[in-house]
């Protein structure tokens, strides 16, 4: 397509590549067009995903490779000039990419049976959030948060070690990571399931009786459906309401080479749910929670 110094003039965002309908090799494409110079331009795979800025050359061209998290992928350019908002929506597939996952049992080799079945165990990697001078929230008495997500942690370790032995923690004292060497933890060890655990909280001008319940996290959409399993089988298990599931760009849940979800035990802000969630009987009922729903889902037998 060429782009005439007329046509520059009449439109105010062009997106040349890729077309719509565009079948992608890999999870990986790049985009370029023309949009006004003095605008602001993003780029987002979902409404709800926090857009990624895109910079405007001079002469108003812009090219970006952006990262395609679904197999099926509705990817935006949003433009903003002067407080007015232009979009343009591509539709674009991957083809030829492996979904992280498990084949099924037919499909297996038995050269790789372990000790519980004829079937691949899951490589399972436990994130307990926080850590070190990050403590995160604080319980109504004062206790961070970073204490009792290794609490639950550490429980659901001990439980997960009962089906495999390849099951691993990101950290095992108080200590501070980083949101980039937690996930790079997770990639080296080939990791299937990433669970990283945390307890909610709330912006100061929100009501902390208002809120409560378990929360589940995701972002890639092949996700969905385990944490669906994971919220109904820990608020049956653990008697707590279930405060919903919901997609956002969180660091812990965007690697697409697993199945990653963040678990939200509960609010800790909350008087009465944070003395109840913060004991080792309610823990241990979470933890069971989330085992049923790894088998619910088919990940973990």
């Amino acid at each position: 397509m060429v782009m005439t110094g007329k046509t520059r003039q009449n439109q105010s965002l062009i997106w040349v590549y890729p077309p719509n309908n565009w079948h992608a090799n890999s999870n990986k494409t790049f985009v370029y067009g023309h949009a006004k110079p003095d605008s602001k331009l993003f780029v987002s795979s979902d409404e709800y995903l926090v857009p990624e800025r895109i910079k405007i050359f001079p002469n108003g061209n812009f090219a970006r490779s952006i990262k395609l998290p679904d197999l099926i992928n509705n990817i935006k350019l949003i433009q903003i000039t002067n407080g007015s908002k232009k979009i343009l929506t591509r539709k674009i597939i991957i083809n030829n990419r492996r979904i992280p996952g498990f084949k099924k049992s037919t499909s297996f080799k038995e050269s790789k049976k372990d000790k519980i079945g004829s079937f691949k165990t899951p490589v399972i990697v436990i994130d307990p959030g926080h850590g070190g001078e990050e403590h995160g929230t604080h319980s109504p008495k004062g206790i961070p948060e970073s204490h009792f997500n290794l609490q639950v942690a550490k429980l659901l370790l001990k439980e997960l070690k009962k089906y495999t032995e390849r099951v691993f923690i990101t950290r095992e004292k108080d200590k501070f990571l980083s949101l980039k060497e937690r996930v790079l933890f997770a990639k080296k060890k080939k990791c299937d399931i990433l669970i990283s655990i945390h307890h909610n909280a709330l912006p100061d001008s929100e009501d902390p009786l208002k809120h409560s319940g378990i929360g589940i996290y995701y972002t890639n959409n092949f996700v969905k459906p385990v944490g669906s399993c994971l919220l109904k089988a820990i608020s049956r298990e653990s008697n707590i309401r279930s405060y919903g599931i919901f997609k956002r760009n969180f660091a812990l849940t965007r690697p697409a080479f697993c199945y990653a979800v963040l678990i939200e035990c509960g609010f800790l802000i909350h008087p009465l749910e944070s003395e109840y969630i913060t004991r080792t009987e309610t823990q241990k009922k979470i933890v069971s929670g989330i085992i049923k729903g790894l088998k619910a889902s088919k990940l973990l037998r």
